[in-house]
C-alpha cells in the first residue's frame, strides 16, 4: 500500500526531539523521514544526524554508495553546512521506503528532489538521490 502526504514548512516543527517523535509514532518510516524534512527546514544538525543509522549509506543515482564515516562527512558538508532542504516536500510511502519529491535547495544550488529513503528500526539506512 502506498500513501502520500505533504510536509509543511518550518512553522510546523515542534519542540519534540527526533527521539521522542520516533518513540511516539511507533517508528513509522514516514514519521522518521518527515522528521528529517522538518529538521532540514530549520537546519537542525543534531536532529538530522540523529535520524540516521550508524551504517547509513548515500548514493547519487545508481552510483557507488558512501557509508559510515564517509556518509556522515557528506551529510555534514553537503546537507547541514550548506543548509540543504526540500521545499514543498511530498512524501510517498511503500513499506519501509519513503520517496520525497519537491524542490531541493542549498546555498547556491537548487534542483527537483527525487529522494528514496529506506528506514529500518526507526533510523534511515539509505538515501538515494534519483535524478
Amino acid at each position: 500500500m502506498q500513501a502520500t502526504s505533504e510536509v509543511s514548512g518550518p512553522d510546523t516543527v515542534s519542540n519534540e526531539t527526533a527521539d521522542e517523535s520516533i518513540q511516539n509514532s511507533a517508528i513509522e518510516p514516514e514519521t522518521v523521514v518527515s522528521s528529517l524534512v522538518a529538521a532540514m527546514q530549520t537546519n537542525n544538525g543534531e536532529t538530522i544526524r540523529s535520524l540516521f543509522a550508524t551504517h547509513a549509506a548515500q548514493a547519487y543515482g545508481n552510483g557507488t554508495p558512501r557509508t559510515g564515516a564517509a556518509f556522515f562527512a557528506w551529510l555534514e558538508s553537503d546537507i547541514i553546512s550548506r543548509q540543504g532542504r526540500v521545499e514543498n516536500a511530498q512524501l510517498s510511502v511503500n513499506g519501509n521506503e519513503v520517496t520525497v519529491t519537491g524542490l531541493y535547495r542549498s546555498h547556491g544550488y537548487s534542483s527537483d528532489a527525487d529522494f528514496l529513503f529506506r528506514v529500518e528500526d526507526g533510523r534511515i539506512t539509505s538515501w538515494q538521490m534519483r535524478y
